[in-house]
């Protein structure tokens, strides 16, 4: 394993957290305390099915006369009615700094029902080699996790949902305004159609508005940027971006988005940091996703403690953040 400075690691590991519902945190918790989806319309199409170059259209419109911010609106009034569904994430992160290079990745395979919020996830990380696998489950009256490593259940109490909740993004809990912040730059996306997916697709050496604005949301979600100095926040800058939107042709509904870009970041002024993030989220089953009952075995497990500072500075939060 390469040699990473504590606090730069600890950054690198805290980026997780906010696809995790907290997993960082519950595993080492856990440690301490225990030591084909469906549409509404049918059949979604595979990836291999709807792979392909798509053509655009003139005009920036899809074949079926759709201009990009139409399909935007479009897809925003659909989500909105949407309770349930599935989501599996895939996220690769590598930072070059000081010509050191560091690498994660994370896989999530999740189900996720709205109002009221109940979550099941498997998450699966890779950090410079070293794996995790972790099941959770959060509903409204705890947080449930199984660490694969120990063959253990561990739990939170209710009072810690809501800071488990805070870790969420829009991408999870709230696809409808994930649409809504992209509309503004609807301009910038290119439309097209084939087989049934209508699909938006920007491209850019990250000069423009829109790509800053893209960049720096999904930033927020994956890397938790809020939570930064403002002057690390503010150092950010775009070198490239790829970033598409597939749609199903028929409900107007996101199947998939996928973004890849490629950013410098200061931790150490002066002294930036490359990064360079591939993002992919595959909705589906689409107020068609099976009940998520908690395990019987998850519900009578050994309570973990509260986060306290000792935990939160173990894992890289700084006094005052959320965990």
């Amino acid at each position: 394993m390469n040699r990473i400075s504590k606090p730069i690691r600890s950054r690198l590991e805290r980026r997780q957290r906010h696809w995790t519902a907290g997993l960082m945190l519950g595993s080492l918790l856990i440690a301490a305390g225990c030591a084909g989806p469906q549409d509404q319309g049918g059949q979604v199409p595979s990836a291999a099915q709807t792979t392909g170059t798509p053509s655009p259209s003139p005009a920036g419109q899809d074949e079926a006369g759709l201009s990009p911010a139409s399909m935007l609106e479009r897809g925003s009034k659909a989500l909105a009615e949407v309770r349930n569904f599935d989501l599996d994430m895939e996220l690769r992160q590598q930072m070059v700094t000081d010509g050191e290079t560091t690498s994660m990745s994370m896989s999530n395979k999740g189900t996720i029902f709205l109002e009221p919020l109940v979550l099941k996830q498997v998450t699966v990380n890779d950090f410079m080699g070293e794996q995790s696998t972790i099941d959770s489950y959060l509903n409204k009256d705890g947080y449930y996790m199984y660490d694969h490593s120990n063959s253990a259940w561990s739990r939170m109490l209710a009072s810690e949902v809501p800071k488990i909740k805070a870790t969420l993004s829009d991408f999870q809990i709230a696809p409808s305004k994930e649409l809504d912040k992209i509309k503004p730059h609807a301009a910038s996306f290119k439309a097209s159609s084939k087989e049934g997916v209508t699909t938006l697709a920007y491209s850019g050496d990250g000069k423009d508005e829109a790509a800053q604005a893209l960049v720096r949301d999904l930033l927020r979600s994956t890397m938790g940027t809020d939570e930064m100095d403002a002057a690390i926040r503010d150092s950010i800058q775009v070198a490239s971006l790829e970033y598409s939107l597939e749609f199903d042709e028929k409900t107007g509904l996101l199947k998939r988005l996928k973004a890849d870009a490629d950013v410098t970041i200061e931790y150490d002024e002066g002294n930036p940091s490359k990064l360079h993030q591939e993002l992919a989220l595959n909705y589906g089953s689409w107020n068609g996703a099976k009940a998520v009952q908690v395990p019987k075995e998850a519900l009578t497990a050994p309570e973990v403690m509260p986060a306290d500072q000792g935990l939160l500075d173990a894992l890289g939060v700084e006094e005052g953040e959320q965990p």
